[in-house]
């Protein structure tokens, strides 16, 4: 049955939902803005990732074959290509989607009466409807999953497992993978703890992802660098991140340098982007201004091997800041060209946010950097130091005017650590009886008293070196096991082994 919202659809959305309707396949078009990734449609209608099902073309011997799967659930190739009975199966390169379909890559319907066949995954048949492609970015179709199986040449096989849990779904999952890291450049400063490490604890403890959290020591050596002090800090932050809270329980924690399977698929990686491309980041440019001598291959081949850090894990979300959004297109162009050309079934990882994501600058310019001289709180500063750190951020110059770059930080820290005072402090600033000296007294002691267990518990892990060389050691190998087996799958596609 169709249900029309609004009058403005798309010609060939409503004569493919003609053609549903001949099928027999009840349906509902859901207009949204125009959205092109599943998590922002489904984010949108207020769906899981369980709700929701995609369909994947492939080439094979004899032309090309659909797969209907859920969104919450990883496609068994092997298991396909035997069902399929073909040597061949690759996903289908932009250029042959589109030529098959008439569609834009992304816009996959649920039928595509020019493959030879489709299969249904059996997990989408364990929901009453599922949300899928139209044929446009400005739609969604929610299908009755019981009238899938009207669809012309298709057939319900068991192709998938879980990715991720869903509460909806009742029953025990594997989780979804979620690569976090920190350059060692330096100690953690309350930017790092506010904007990174905050969200990193929230992932760890809640029970939808499976966290890694990643030391990046070989991505430091790109810039200019000074050897004994990446020594000590690749070792150091792996103290601050466990006594911000990160455990090697739950979650692995690693460094870069250890686990060599990074850098063996980067080079694969290598071998499908082009060096133009590299050239035209802005991240690229931007370190060549900042760092003249230092235009070296290393430099050029981040992005590439920031791709190998995720997807050797088969991340597919990235709790990283907007400025990482190219290179995590780098990241998703990499997953799309491997598919295509190689069959292999790597995810394209997305930007994840999470709270206070952006702490900004003591000096009130920029965020809070390890490069940039006061601009920052160290973890470990005593409390005389965060209260003349404080104290030091200029305010304005005439009281119950307008907000300085110096008073928006003030007030965006008494936002994150005293709430409750925010809107008194503001109005108080307004009528001219704001005591900035209190205001900031009472902040500094309130971020110390927050920063005060890190402290306690930093100060017994230095204490404990033998349980830190633990730590590291087998989070290193946690990872290599996860990473080799990427590798290897890799090598076998390749024609290496």
């Amino acid at each position: 049955m169709l249900k029309l919202n609004k009058p403005m659809i798309d010609k060939k959305v409503l004569e493919y939902s003609e053609t549903l309707k001949k099928l027999g396949i009840e349906h509902t078009i859901v207009e949204h803005p125009h959205l092109v990734a599943v998590e922002d449609v489904l984010k949108y209608c207020n769906l899981t990732f369980a709700d929701g099902a995609s369909t994947l073309v492939f080439k094979v011997d004899n032309g090309y074959i659909a797969v209907i799967r859920r969104d919450d659930c990883k496609i068994d190739l092997k298991r396909l290509q035997k069902l399929a009975g073909t040597k061949l199966l690759k996903m289908a390169t932009n250029e042959e989607f589109s030529e098959l379909t008439k569609l834009e890559p992304g816009a996959a319907r649920i039928y595509i009466p020019e493959v030879q066949k489709t299969f249904i995954d059996g997990k989408v048949m364990e929901r009453d409807f599922v949300q899928a492609g139209s044929g446009s970015f400005m739609c969604s179709i929610q299908y009755r999953v019981e009238d899938l199986v009207k669809l012309p040449k298709s057939a319900i096989v068991s192709l998938s497992e879980l990715m991720i849990h869903d509460s909806k779904s009742g029953g025990s999952t594997s989780k979804k993978l979620v690569l976090s890291g920190i350059r060692a450049t330096g100690r953690l400063h309350l930017g790092n703890y506010l904007g990174a490490v905050k969200g990193m604890l929230e992932l760890q403890n809640g029970n939808h992802y499976k966290t890694l959290y990643m030391v990046a020591d070989a991505h430091t050596v790109t810039t200019p660098y000074k050897i004994e002090e990446l020594q000590k800090n690749r070792r150091e932050v792996i103290i601050d991140y466990l006594s911000a809270g990160l455990d090697p329980e739950k979650s692995i924690i690693f460094q870069q340098a250890e686990v060599n399977e990074h850098f063996e698929l980067a080079f694969y990686f290598s071998s499908v982007m082009s060096i133009a491309r590299m050239q035209h980041l802005p991240t690229f440019k931007e370190k060549i201004k900042q760092h003249p001598q230092g235009s070296t291959m290393a430099l050029l081949d981040y992005p590439v091997l920031m791709a190998a850090d995720i997807l050797v894990y088969k991340a597919s979300l990235v709790p990283v800041g907007i400025d990482q959004e190219p290179h995590l297109e780098v990241a998703r162009e990499i997953a799309r060209k491997m598919n295509q050309l190689y069959g292999t079934d790597f995810p394209e990882p997305v930007r994840f946010a999470t709270k206070g994501e952006y702490i900004p600058s003591l000096k009130g310019e920029g965020k809070m950097s390890k490069s940039v001289e006061g601009s920052y709180i160290n973890l470990t500063d005593s409390k005389n130091i965060i209260q003349k750190k404080i104290r030091s951020i200029p305010t304005a110059s005439i009281v119950g005017g307008e907000f300085t770059p110096g008073l928006k930080v003030l007030f965006k820290l008494v936002e994150l650590y005293l709430p409750e005072k925010l809107e008194n402090y503001k109005e108080r600033f307004k009528k001219g009886s704001l005591m900035f000296s209190q205001m900031k007294d009472e902040l500094a002691q309130t971020i110390y008293e927050d920063l005060k267990p890190f402290q306690e518990e930093r100060a017994r892990l230095e204490a404990n070196p033998e349980y830190v060389d633990k730590v590291i050691r087998e989070g290193a190998q946690k990872a290599k096991t996860i990473a080799q087996k990427t590798v290897k799958e890799v090598k076998e596609k390749m024609g290496l082994s």
